[in-house]
């Protein structure tokens, strides 16, 4: 089996928050085997740790946002995305501020970052979320499955009524490579007439056509370099899943994924349910109780 992994070097990139606006340097440090990813707010007193797991996040309003006490770190699904995608197990995430720097609002900044320190083998096998059966979740227009495979592929629809958005399919089978190559460099995106209102809800704070995609009624407004990609935007939700699903705990999956109409409370519902489905598997079998694995 694979061996875990972290960076060789410290490393550390600097920007603003998306939604706070406010300027943050992140920093990536080396951690041992089976810690995991972990959040240090630097900026308060005693450097709280957050883990990167489930049970602390605390919202999913524009974004996926940990807490523990009175510490929080906001939108740190890019960067998850980023470490799953480069199969980066144990990583410590110094922050100076509450929200990562969105940098050009996709995760290739930081991936390039990841590179640049360089990733080094730990002693102790990889952990990987495996399957037995079927998963599923759904709530309103949103619908995901997940089932056993070998590797992890992902099978994304982006269905809205927006004239300039209806619909968009990706299937993509996730390694470092594909990525790199085909999610990593997708940004952020919102509609126009949203903008007004979440700078009034205290949020898009430090947005701009330099971080994000704005989808006007009859036009894209980007910057000078328009698209990356012609399904940029569904694209980029799978980019966010990948980060989603990064707090399992597991950087690496062996299983098929089909969402539709997705979003971060979905994406954070349904790796729940994943990770009550793995947990159900090592469950041991009474004589009473048969469970299939």
């Amino acid at each position: 089996m694979d061996a875990q992994t972290t960076v060789k070097r410290a490393i550390s990139l600097s920007g603003i928050g998306l939604h706070t606006g406010n300027a943050s340097t992140v920093t990536f440090r080396p951690a041992p085997a089976n810690v995991g990813i972990r959040f240090f707010r630097t900026d308060l007193v005693g450097t709280p740790m957050i883990p990167a797991r489930l049970n602390f996040v605390v919202t999913t309003v524009r974004g996926t946002n940990l807490g523990l006490n009175e510490a929080k770190v906001h939108t740190v699904e890019h960067v998850l995305s980023a470490l799953t995608g480069l199969g980066i197990d144990n990583i410590d995430i110094l922050v100076t501020a509450n929200e990562p720097p969105i940098m050009d609002g996709s995760s290739m900044p930081y991936v390039k970052t990841l590179l640049e320190a360089g990733i080094q083998d730990l002693a102790a096998p990889k952990r990987v979320l495996h399957l037995s059966q079927e998963v599923r979740y759904e709530d309103g227009k949103a619908k995901y499955r997940a089932f056993p495979a070998r590797g992890f592929e992902v099978k994304a629809v982006l269905l809205h009524d927006h004239p300039m958005l209806r619909r968009s399919a990706i299937t993509v089978r996730i390694d470092r490579d594909s990525y790199v190559g085909e999610l990593a460099r997708s940004r952020t995106f919102c509609f126009e007439h949203e903008v007004a209102y979440l700078r009034s809800q205290g949020l898009a704070q430090g947005g701009s056509l330099d971080n994000a995609i704005v989808i006007a009624k009859d036009r894209f407004m980007t910057n000078a370099e328009g698209l990356r990609y012609p399904d940029e935007f569904v694209r980029h939700k799978v980019m966010d899943l990948v980060g989603d699903l990064t707090l399992t705990g597991r950087p690496l999956f062996d299983m098929r994924v089909e969402a539709e109409c997705l979003g971060h409370g979905h994406n954070v519902e349904f790796a729940k349910r994943l990770c009550e489905a793995a947990k159900a598997m090592r469950k041991p079998k009474t004589k009473t109780e048969k469970v299939e694995v």
